[in-house]
């Protein structure tokens, strides 16, 4: 089985997979699409994914024709299944409860995180003033799905079980790019406190987290201004 993972590391639905291909230590060869580049709306690139976005996994089995891969979550889950993991991907009914959380991150809690990034980070670079209808909506997301979150971590470390899952990745996501774009998430003393703890005690979380401050450094330096919007999530 050869995997292939393309990704641009500043980019947190990239973070996730990286996040598990760490963890498990998983072989995969990387291959980086460059969003400053648009690398991502190539010919070539488009045929893996018709929308253009990262992460994709390609598995070229030995026998067959290759898996494609979208879609993080869906990346997630196919990586852990690969190597028969039950530790991020835990088995029995606990499963469901990590795929009630990663659903319950895609369509609720995820949704302020890119909006405060357009309009915050991307807006000034592009010479636009704030859509601060946006920011506003942004906000009641937050302010209407944040509690749910922040009350389900008053008293655990991790979102499901006694250790980190991909529950954990899907929700810690979004916060990948606070310092930045400034998303009020320190209203939330429990989710901050559960995301300082993945910091800590979880290195694949770490080391990717890591790698996307590297890269959006260099992706939103003067030199690169421009292409920061292709970095946008």
């Amino acid at each position: 089985m050869t995997l292939k993972f393309y990704a641009d590391p500043g980019s947190s639905s990239c973070r996730r997979v990286s996040a598990v291909i760490k963890h498990l230590n998983i072989d995969v060869e990387e291959v980086f699409i460059d969003l400053l580049a648009r690398q991502n709306r190539s010919e070539k690139f488009l045929t893996l994914n018709p929308t253009g976005m990262v992460p994709v996994l390609v598995d070229d089995q030995a026998e067959g024709d290759p898996i494609v891969l979208s879609e993080a979550g869906a990346i997630m889950i196919y990586l852990c299944e690969s190597v028969g993991d039950t530790t991020l991907w835990p088995s029995g009914t606990q499963r469901f409860t990590v795929l009630k959380w990663m659903l319950w991150a895609a369509e609720h809690f995820r949704q302020p995180a890119p909006i405060y990034f357009e309009e915050v980070v991307i807006a000034p670079l592009m010479g636009v003033s704030e859509n601060t209808a946006r920011i506003s909506e942004a906000n009641r997301l937050l302010a209407l799905h944040g509690p749910i979150l922040d009350g389900h971590l008053r008293d655990r470390d991790f979102v499901v079980g006694g250790t980190v899952t991909l529950a954990d990745f899907d929700l810690a996501a979004p916060l990948s790019q606070m310092t930045r774009s400034k998303v009020p998430y320190n209203k939330f003393p429990n989710i901050m406190r559960w995301a300082k703890g993945l910091e800590d005690s979880v290195e694949s979380w770490r080391v990717s987290g890591t790698a996307l401050n590297n890269r959006m450094d260099k992706a939103l330096s003067p030199t690169n201004a421009e292409g920061g919007r292709a970095a946008a999530e």
